[in-house]
């Protein structure tokens, strides 16, 4: 059964205080004008009510990150474990993204311990997105601004106060255990107040797409002139990938100190943006070109993925398009491969027709 605490904003380090006991807590910081994922000690460090410029991935798949260390022929894996992982102030889309995630880390023939190890024993603590932004679509890619999935307590801003409700069977537990005493119910007027916020969100987004095409499109559109098009608006800066909390693509470099045998194996992000992602030893390069890349993007989130895991791999957050230094807009895209999709399906039928005809 789910519980329901209120908690007035100037008592939010009893939560935090309860969550660094026990984890290592990670929540949405400001340094230098942008909102960044940081480690937390304190309530007075976060900043809740802003939009996150990265996301949440980084707390569970570091952007840097050390496999092992070696010396000589001697190799072991850095030891020691650290507490388990929690995040508060999770967006519904940051939730929901480290669920797609985990069926790449989490299981068969990718699993990786490391993601395992601290998205297993995590909590997530979302914030219900009540001022969803122009670039949000969420609700065109299935979910919404106060979709729990993914989070184990949702968290709504009422203005003085946030409704705390637990999501999951772990989140229940740490409520009950951080809220032993002095327990504050929401009143019927906290609830209305949630309700409010719910529905105002909701009424903010566009009205939902239809993107059910986008796969059969792509299918048909491997050789259209469609990717030129679109990669002449596109630096390939690789920003999106960055930001993205569903892109999961990285190198490994080891890296050795000068003059010894001392050295780490370091996994790093990487992009399929970037024109040295596939460049083999021998120069050849299978995606040469920016429209090669930008292709690729589009059909691993929107068809490989599909085909993989069953569902696409982008949330709707946004931050492709935001924070973009050209406004590349991936919904434009989308609607743009499914309207070739259409041409293409019907100049085909035309061509069958006329075949027909002619016979």
């Amino acid at each position: 059964m789910s519980s329901s605490l209120r908690i007035a904003k100037p008592d939010l380090d009893q939560l935090v205080s309860a969550l660094t006991s026990r984890y290592r807590l990670f929540g949405p910081v400001d340094v230098d004008g942008s909102t960044v994922l940081r480690e937390v000690k304190s309530a007075d460090e976060l900043a809740l009510g802003a939009a996150l410029d990265g996301s949440v991935k980084a707390a569970f798949f570091p952007q840097t990150e050390t496999l092992l260390t070696y010396d000589g022929t001697v190799s072991e894996a850095p030891s020691g474990r650290d507490k388990p992982t929690a995040v508060i102030g999770a967006r519904p889309c940051d939730a929901r993204s480290l669920l797609l995630l985990d069926k790449v880390f989490g299981t068969g023939k990718y699993w990786d311990p490391l993601w395992q190890r601290r998205h297993d024993d995590s909590l997530v603590i979302g914030l219900g997105c009540s001022a969803p932004l122009e670039t949000c679509f969420c609700n065109l890619m299935g979910s919404g601004p106060f979709d729990a999935e993914g989070s184990d307590i949702m968290l709504t801003d009422i203005g003085d106060a946030f409704v705390a409700e637990s999501c999951t069977d772990k989140g229940e537990r740490f409520l009950k255990t951080a809220y032993k005493s002095q327990v504050q119910r929401p009143s019927q007027a906290d609830l209305d107040k949630a309700g409010e916020a719910r529905s105002k969100a909701l009424a903010s987004l566009a009205p939902a797409a239809n993107y059910s095409g986008v796969k059969t499109a792509l299918a048909k559109l491997w050789d259209s002139a469609l990717w030129d098009e679109i990669a002449l608006g596109c630096l390939s800066c690789g920003a999106c990938a960055y930001l993205c909390p569903t892109c999961h693509c990285f190198d490994v470099q080891d890296e050795t100190a000068p003059g010894t045998q001392q050295g780490r194996r370091v996994r790093i992000w990487d992009t399929c943006q970037s024109a040295l992602f596939t460049k083999e030893a021998s120069g050849h390069n299978p995606r040469p070109s920016a429209k090669d890349r930008i292709r690729q993007r589009v059909m691993h989130k929107f068809s490989y993925f599909v085909d993989n895991y069953g569902e696409a791999a982008c949330v709707g957050c946004g931050r492709c398009i935001r924070l973009c230094p050209v406004d590349f807009d991936v919904r434009v895209v989308l609607e743009r491969v499914i309207a070739e999709g259409r041409r293409t399906k019907d100049k085909e039928r035309g061509t069958k027709k006329d075949v027909r005809h002619a016979g």
